[in-house]
Parts: structure tokens; C-alpha cells; sequence
């Protein structure tokens, strides 16, 4: 039990006792709660509440103010969850014409509890145990400790009730946070689903003639090559020969990348419409090489490139793994486009001597779960913000740089796999993802 606590209450209760054998109505009352009761041990039992307390008290204060004397005091205080049982004994004598005469060995039972007010009384229990026993005159000392300890049982098991269903509110209330956090995300999600539709749909247009005319145009370079096989051959018709060659490898890569752009936006339609897709045995490794490829020569070509060392460590010993792959394309390109964002940010900071590093694992454990590990040595995660990294729209990022919807959309298309992603950090360090997939699709 607290000291301080223990010490307070029995300074309270020393006033309030002083109060009562001197007849101070006012001290007396002031420590009464409003749900004060009180048993008085006499051959009826007296029960009252504060304001017949009060009013017996007032009307027999009289009888002993300054008439009583306390000897061979004894006192203990308890806690029980909120509650102090104080339990008084003493040895009363009362003043008679002059002398002190011992009537009786008294017993005061109470219990103490902290209000917005201070500390207050809720009950109390008046005994005489030892001398009027067999008077008839009260209920006994074992009568008193046996109704204590049933007090004490009936508070005991209350306090469990209680406990039980707050525990029990307290999941209400957590599930009800969940589902409510999970019906603001699916309605974030639905408007930019739409959002995403949209664009989509303007971006497919284009993208269709893109890929209509190069193909039209390796047409025409054929038949030129035809008409330059009628010709005769001269340092010209070589000269055009070489750059028709030249233009149709440029047209071929221009229909190769527009045909994976157009196969983007698809999977894009699809996600905003909540299509699954279909997953196919793909082999990861190699997905992993040309996304980790075509994420950096991104970076290389935008704004603010950084130098970055590249480590591959994949286990040939995966095999194929059941992946929609214009899906987890996604989530390698935004996890290695977040891990350069984080290196360009420290190396702004950082001395000639940080060297920015990727590097990327694969391997199978024993239970048949493919892991991918990508780790930066970035500025790291801080602790406070881990559990908010997949939430749609958080972003540490400034200004427009980034939306806060990479992580939340990589989060989606693992779990839509039957897979798992955590991230592990450690600020100035590193940051690492790690992806867990299953081997096997069920």
C-alpha cells in the first residue's frame, strides 16, 4: 500500500475520531460521502444512512463530549483495488463522577475511499466484541470479522464483474476502432479507385496509338527494305540500310515498353475495379532483376540521381512461385523507388564517404514460405511511425513528392498473394522489407 496514501488517511481518520469524542459535529460530518452507511452494534442492529447518522450523532453527542478516554489503541489500514479498510480497536472509559470507569474493549470497522473531494467515509461498523457479548448487546466479535470477510468477498467478486466487462468493452471498442478505420480506408480506396479508373482510361488512348503506330511503322521499314533491294547498292543504299536497322530496333523497344505500360495500366483497371488477376508460375528471381533493373534506370533518368551499389542475393533453388506478375512488379518498383528516395535524402545530409546500397535476398525456408529481403542503408524508420507505414495515404515525404499510397497498395497486393509483409529498421542504419509468399497457392 502507498505510504503516502496511508499516511493521509490515517491523519483523516485521527481528526474525524477526535471530532467524534468531542462532539464536533461539522468535522464528524465533513468526511461522511454522500453514500455513507453505518451499523451500530446494539441488540436492534441500527442501520442509517448520512443524515440519520448526523442526526443521532447530534442528538447524543452530548452524552460524551469530552467524557471518553482511549487506551490500548490499535489500528490497521488495508487496500483492496480502491478501497482502505481501517480497523480501529481500543479500550473506552468513561467519566463517572470523577472516575474512569472501563466499560468495554470497542471495535470500529471503516471504509475509505478517494473522491474528486479527498478522501471520504462509505462505511462504518460499530462493535463492542469483548464486553457485551453475552449481554445480548451487540453481535460479537466473530459475527463482525465474519461480515467483514464477507464484505470483503462480495467487493472482491464485484470488482472481477467489473473488471471483466470493461475488459470485455474495451474489445468492443477496439474491434469497433477497427472495423471504423477499415470502413474510412475502403472508402478512401473506392474515391481513388475511381480516381485511378479515370486516369486509367485517358492514359490507355494514347497508349494504344503508341503501340498501333510502331508497329504500323516496322511495316514501312520493311517495305523499304524491300524497295532498297531493288536498288542497286551503293554507299547510300548501306548507309540506309544501317540506320533502317537502327530504327527498327528503336520502334521495336518503343512497342516493347508501350506494351508493358499498356499491360500497367490494365492491371491498374483492374486493381481500381477489384480484380484479383490471374497468377501463373512465374519465376521470381528473374521478375526481381528485371523490376530492380527498371527501377534504377528510372531513378538514373529522373531528377536527382544518386550513385547506388546493387547486391543480388537470390536463391536459383525457389523455382517458380504463383504470382500475378503485373501485381508484385508493383511492389518490387515501389519498394526499391522508396529505398532510393530514403538514400537521396541521407546523402544529402551524409559525408563523401556514404555510399548508398541495396540489397536485395531471396531463399525457401523449410515450411515452404519464399522470402525477399530489400534493405537500404538509408536514414531509417523511427519506432513511432512503423505501424502507420501501410496506411493509405501516409507518406513522410514533403510537399507533393509522394502520395502515401505506394506502401498501402504493396501491403494489398501481398495479402491478395496470401502473403506478408513486415519492415524491420533502425534509424541512421538501414531499412529493411521483408516479404514472405508461399511456394504453393491453395
Amino acid at each position: 500500500m502507498d505510504q503516502t496514501a496511508k499516511i493521509e488517511i490515517k491523519q483523516i481518520y485521527d481528526t474525524w475520531f477526535h471530532a467524534y469524542v468531542n462532539g464536533d459535529v461539522d468535522t464528524y460530518s465533513f468526511y461522511l460521502d454522500d453514500t455513507y452507511r453505518f451499523i451500530g452494534s446494539t441488540s436492534n442492529e441500527e442501520y442509517l444512512n448520512k443524515k440519520d447518522t448526523i442526526s443521532f450523532f447530534e442528538a447524543t453527542a452530548h452524552q460524551f463530549s469530552g467524557k471518553v478516554d482511549s487506551r490500548k489503541v490499535e489500528w490497521t489500514i488495508s487496500q483492496f483495488g480502491g478501497l482502505y479498510f481501517i480497523t480501529h480497536f481500543l479500550e473506552a472509559y468513561f467519566l463517572n463522577n470523577g472516575e474512569w470507569d472501563y466499560y468495554g474493549r470497542f471495535r470500529f470497522t471503516t471504509v475509505v475511499t478517494k473522491t474528486t473531494d479527498g478522501y471520504r467515509f462509505i462505511y462504518q461498523h460499530f462493535s463492542m466484541p469483548d464486553s457485551k457479548a453475552d449481554e445480548g448487546e451487540t453481535i460479537g466479535f466473530d459475527a463482525v470479522a465474519n461480515e467483514n470477510i464477507q464484505l470483503k468477498e462480495a467487493i472482491k467478486r464485484r470488482t472481477a464483474q467489473l473488471e471483466q466487462k470493461n475488459e470485455e468493452l474495451q474489445n468492443a471498442l477496439e474491434e469497433l476502432k477497427a472495423t471504423q478505420a477499415q470502413l474510412i480506408q475502403s472508402e478512401k480506396l473506392a474515391s481513388l479507385g475511381q480516381l485511378a479508373a479515370g486516369i486509367a482510361h485517358e492514359i490507355k488512348n494514347p497508349m494504344n496509338f503508341i503501340n498501333n503506330f510502331s508497329d504500323l511503322s516496322l511495316e514501312y521499314v520493311e517495305e523499304i527494305k524491300e524497295v532498297l533491294t531493288k536498288l542497286d547498292r551503293n554507299s547510300y543504299t548501306t548507309e540506309i540500310e544501317e540506320l533502317l536497322e537502327d530504327v527498327t530496333e528503336n520502334l521495336k523497344k518503343v512497342h516493347h515498353h508501350g506494351t508493358r505500360a499498356d499491360g500497367i495500366v490494365t492491371s491498374m483497371l483492374m486493381h481500381s475495379r477489384g480484380g484479383n488477376g490471374t497468377m501463373e508460375p512465374t519465376d521470381l528471381n528473374a521478375l526481381i532483376k528485371e523490376y530492380v533493373n527498371l527501377a534504377f534506370h528510372g531513378m538514373r533518368a529522373g531528377k536527382s540521381p544518386i550513385n547506388v551499389s546493387i547486391n543480388l542475393d537470390l536463391d536459383d533453388s525457389i523455382g517458380a512461385v504463383p504470382l500475378n506478375t503485373e501485381d508484385f512488379s508493383r511492389v518490387i518498383l515501389n519498394l526499391c523507388k522508396n529505398a532510393f528516395d530514403a538514400m537521396r535524402s541521407k546523402s544529402l545530409l551524409a559525408d563523401n564517404t556514404y555510399q548508398p546500397t541495396l540489397n536485395i535476398s531471396s531463399y525457401k525456408d523449410n515450411n515452404e514460405v519464399v522470402h525477399v529481403d530489400i534493405e537500404d542503408n538509408g536514414p531509417g524508420v523511427p519506432d513511432g511511425i512503423k505501424e502507420k507505414l501501410f496506411q493509405p495515404f501516409f507518406t513522410t515525404k514533403k510537399g507533393t513528392e509522394g502520395t502515401g499510397l505506394g506502401l498501402s497498395i504493396t501491403h494489398d497486393i501481398i495479402t491478395k498473394h496470401n502473403g506478408s509483409i513486415k519492415v524491420t529498421s533502425k534509424e541512421n542504419h538501414f531499412t529493411c522489407f521483408h516479404i514472405y509468399l508461399p511456394q504453393h497457392q491453395k
